[in-house]
């Protein structure tokens, strides 16, 4: 499992995880290499105001669009980052409103 820590973006420190799941089917799933172990990545992410160790997070589910699986470590801890970056966007366009 890998995670990164960013931030602060717009106030929030983004903490993006990824980690391998090994498939339980023989072909290939979409998104992974042809000559992959058979495993595949999946993301998670949570936020926090008050630094990357604080124990009040903002727990939510955020939608991560269509691909919820993923070939490499990288491509997931950036997706789930995008769309952690996405939701703060929203979160502070909508109480800005």
């Amino acid at each position: 499992m890998a995670e990164r820590v960013s931030g602060p973006y717009r106030g929030y420190y983004i903490s993006a995880a990824a980690r391998l799941v090994h498939a339980n089917e023989s072909a290939p799933s979409p998104g992974t290499a042809a000559g992959s172990t058979g495993g595949i990545y999946v993301g998670s992410v949570s936020l926090s105001q008050r630094g990357p160790d604080d124990v009040h997070r903002i727990e939510t589910l955020l939608d991560l669009g269509d691909e919820q699986r993923f070939a490499t470590e990288e491509c997931a801890l950036e997706h789930v980052e995008r769309a952690a970056r996405a939701y703060i966007d929203r979160l502070l366009q909508v109480s800005s409103a």
